[in-house]
């Protein structure tokens, strides 16, 4: 009896341990479920597989932001360097809606008609109008493109290096030759005039890379590129003189000097806004990928922009008015050009700039302009494959 009591408590203990250890069991069991439950919201093996996470900014959407840039997503940022975003403005201009174009802007001033190389005073006078010109445009950002004709000899003979201070300055500087347009002139010399003006300027410790001035009816593209010149710039209507008389417009097949013939040519503005390279002065308009010269064509004279004698305010406002057609003609990915002339030559009334150029803060800000000198446009036009 009492060994039949002990067996029974025994079995009683053995089967108390079993549900101890099935009890257990239970927190051990609930890794075992997790990889179960993600077997089954898997797909079946015969499926496509899982699509990758969406990129924080996707290439495609028409937004340039994020880690998107002109080499990993030129869908959304294409060259030349467009603005990502522009500042919300509360009333926007006709340029806002183009966000992805970008005009650059710019000036070129000729320098010449103040007798530099004869006259101390009038020479240092000049270089005191550089100096105060060039203060104004930098509070606004804006650059200058200083074309010396005469400055360079009064600098070699006076020793103010103003040109060289303006380069530093982070202002353009180039050779304003104002060669090859007389009727008698020697088509045979042209090359090596062009050199030599090139090289005068030069040894002021300058970059010279363009020239203007040089329109004429020998073959001034190929004259400007054997001298060593990359692009030129300010060219008028009498630059057609070098084209075979049959392909040149009728109004001007027969211009006597380019003084009589200095109309804005081409005469349309969609036609002023893009670089191109040309082979020769017979076929200058044509656009010739292997050509040695590049054009950065030209707009008017912001002096006579209101068809006046005198800078006046009509000016001013018909400069921003052709500055906003340029703007709205821009075209995104492409390098779109816009400078206007003037002659120093006259004094500007600096209060009407200082109008101008306030006017122009408002398409820089929006994205729509950035202010370049002529050979940091000529740059990104190499730069974007031209």
């Amino acid at each position: 009896m009492k060994r039949h009591l002990l067996q029974i408590i025994s079995l009683w203990i053995a089967a108390s341990l079993a549900c101890t250890w099935s009890g257990q069991a239970g927190p051990t069991a609930a890794p075992t479920a997790a990889p179960a439950e993600t077997a089954v919201s898997a797909p079946p093996a015969t499926s496509a597989p899982p699509a990758k996470p969406p990129a924080a900014s996707p290439c495609g959407n028409g937004i340039c932001e994020g880690p998107e840039n002109p080499k990993n997503c030129p869908a959304d940022c294409p060259p030349p360097t467009a603005p990502s975003s522009a500042p919300s403005m509360p009333a926007p201009s006709p340029a806002a809606a183009q966000q992805d174009a970008v005009l650059y802007m710019g000036i070129m001033v000729h320098l010449e008609g103040w007798n530099d190389g004869e006259e101390q005073e009038r020479f240092e006078r000049h270089a005191e109008k550089m100096r105060a010109y060039a203060s104004l445009f930098e509070r606004y950002g804006a650059k200058l493109t200083w074309e010396s004709k005469e400055v360079t000899e009064g600098i070699i003979r006076w020793g103010d290096n103003v040109l060289l201070e303006m380069e530093q300055r982070g202002h353009g500087v180039g050779v304003h030759a104002d060669v090859g347009g007389q009727a008698s002139y020697n088509c045979k010399n042209f090359a090596a005039d062009l050199r030599a003006k090139k090289e005068q300027l030069e040894s002021l410790g300058v970059t010279v890379r363009h020239v203007s001035g040089i329109v004429s009816h020998c073959d001034w593209v190929t004259a400007a590129a054997e001298a060593g010149y990359l692009f030129t710039t300010g060219q008028v209507a009498y630059a057609v003189m070098s084209m075979p008389p049959d392909q040149r417009p009728p109004e001007y097949r027969n211009c006597p000097s380019p003084s009589a013939c200095h109309d804005i040519f081409p005469p349309e503005l969609a036609d002023r806004l893009h670089p191109w390279r040309m082979n020769s002065g017979s076929d200058w308009l044509n656009d010739a990928p292997n050509g040695r010269l590049v054009m950065l064509p030209a707009s008017g004279g912001l002096a006579y922009m209101g068809q006046n004698e005198e800078f006046t305010q009509a000016d001013v406002d018909a400069a921003i008015a052709e500055l906003e057609q340029a703007i709205a003609l821009a075209q995104p990915g492409r390098v779109n050009t816009y400078y206007l002339g003037w002659s120093l030559g006259k004094a500007l009334d600096e209060n009407l700039l200082e109008n101008w150029l306030e006017r122009i803060q408002r398409y820089v800000a929006e994205g729509s302009v950035q202010w370049k000198t002529l050979p940091e446009m000529y740059d990104a036009y190499i730069a974007s494959g031209g």
